[in-house]
């Protein structure tokens, strides 16, 4: 049973969401999706508008404002009772003007068999005027019926109230704007909060979800491995054309504390392997881009500088990279036998490691991919190579592709006496970094020795500086 089972770092723990981690995803998703509220609102805004723009139909209102006076062989003789009476009957003026009857006449009028538009009249409290408005989806048709309502309303009004005279004292005419007008702006905004709303959800949801890993206290906490060392993040300012990103302690350019976290890292994996009595140290990670070729040259160079004699291997065959790591002058080659060159049976394993003066180190390159790398590191010619290594070397350091996608890295434990896991800080998800411990796990019993957590938070005070 490997160490992996032992000490349960297969199983999924509790993952409990730190608020500080939660803000920094949420500030990570709002940088990288800032544009999906945006481009949701607009298409939520273009769609209701243009639904509700469909669905709009345009009312128009035709007018009339009317004063009632009674027939001059009605008057009674006293001002104040003739202008009650007036005020009373325009009172009933809507209700006739309104009623069933008047729009049979109506229809008989203007020739057709129903009146669909809306025929309101109101009266002006406490005064002998009455307002008549005919509202209808063609202006046209409006102030039509609105024309009939003036015409043959006296003729239904003098059997209810007697003989009035009605004045009109002000018409609309047809109307050209309608009543119930679109309001673009409030539409729109309208429109765009649900597109907008829903983007913010899906940017909360994905830093809700975004399980991954930011401290090295989760590291220990969910894969149960123990702490190497964290590497802070590199940056570096770009000047000209050809310049390169060389993350390598021998770098002027790099920052002390990447220095210092290195030879910790160093001092630790070498305090383990001489308890464990190892010599070969597989380096590896969940999935690419989390830096393990970077820790494995650092690790051989410092492991060089206090005096050990080490031999670097780059064996992913998939994507070889240590040959770019590599600082060399302009005449001077990397060499065309390597490490696929030896496992084919094309060369012997002295003459394809190359040694290299000013860094003291040996590096057993792979110049170029094969279509074959996992049929190759897993045959038995790569346990001798190795076997090879650890008698000419103190230590052999093996860089491997990710162990969560490829078998190669669990086919290469088998020959390796441990193993640096390479976690890149808010990277890889949690099941991806536990699925590439499973693999090692399953296919060996190799020795854990820890976790190297990459681009990690540092402070000045970790330094005592």
């Amino acid at each position: 049973m490997s160490d992996l089972e032992k000490n349960g770092m297969l199983e999924e723990r509790d993952y409990i969401i730190d608020v500080s981690v939660l803000l920094e995803d949420l500030w990570r998703g709002i940088k990288k999706f800032w544009w999906l509220p945006v481009i949701l609102s607009i298409l939520s805004a273009g769609v209701i508008y243009f639904g509700m723009k469909q669905d709009f139909s345009p009312y128009y209102t035709a007018s009339a404002t009317f004063i009632v006076n009674l027939d001059s062989g009605a008057v009674s003789g006293s001002i104040y009772d003739d202008n009650l009476k007036a005020s009373q009957m325009s009172k009933t003026f809507p209700y006739i003007i309104t009623s069933g009857v008047l729009k049979s006449v109506i229809a008989a009028d203007l020739g057709v068999t129903t009146i669909p538009e809306s025929i309101t009249a109101e009266n002006v409290e406490e005064t002998n005027l009455f307002t008549l408005n005919v509202t209808s989806g063609d202006p046209n048709r409006a102030y039509d019926v609105l024309q009939s309502v003036i015409r043959n309303y006296p003729k239904i009004a003098e059997t209810v109230v007697g003989s009035t005279n009605l004045n009109m004292l002000d018409e609309t005419g047809v109307p050209t704007e309608p009543i119930n007008q679109m309001v673009y702006r409030h539409n729109l905004m309208k429109g765009a909060l649900p597109g907008a709303v829903l983007g913010i959800i899906i940017i909360v949801i994905y830093a809700i979800t975004r399980r991954t890993i930011h401290k090295a206290e989760d590291i220990t906490k969910i894969c149960n491995l123990k702490h190497l060392g964290t590497l802070p993040e590199v940056t570096f300012k770009k000047r000209g054309r050809q310049f390169k990103k060389n993350v390598s302690v021998l770098n002027d350019k790099i920052s002390p504390w990447y220095r210092e976290s290195m030879y910790r890292i160093r001092t630790r994996v070498i305090k383990a392997a001489e308890s464990g009595k190892m010599k070969s140290i597989l380096v590896t990670s969940a999935i690419p881009g989390e830096g393990k070729s970077t820790v494995a040259f650092n690790l051989a160079l410092t492991m060089a500088e206090g005096g050990k004699n080490v031999v670097l291997v780059d064996c992913d065959l998939h994507n070889p990279s240590i040959k770019n790591m590599i600082p060399r002058e302009k005449e001077e080659s990397i060499g065309s036998i390597g490490l696929l060159e030896v496992l084919k049976g094309e060369a012997e394993l002295k003459d394809a490691i190359k040694y290299y003066e000013h860094l003291n180190i040996g590096v057993l390159n792979t110049s170029f991919p094969d279509i074959n790398a996992s049929e190759m590191v897993g045959i038995p010619k790569m346990w001798e190579i190795i076997a090879q290594l650890e008698e000419i070397s103190d230590y052999v350091i093996i860089d491997t592709p990710p162990s969560s996608i490829l078998p190669d890295a669990s086919d290469l434990a088998k020959y390796a006496d441990g193993v640096i896991y390479v976690v890149k800080r808010d990277y890889a998800k949690i099941n991806q970094i536990l699925d590439g411990l499973e693999h090692i796990s399953e296919s060996s019993g190799v020795s854990l020795i820890g976790s190297v957590l990459n681009s990690g938070k540092v402070s000045l005070g970790s330094y005592r500086y």
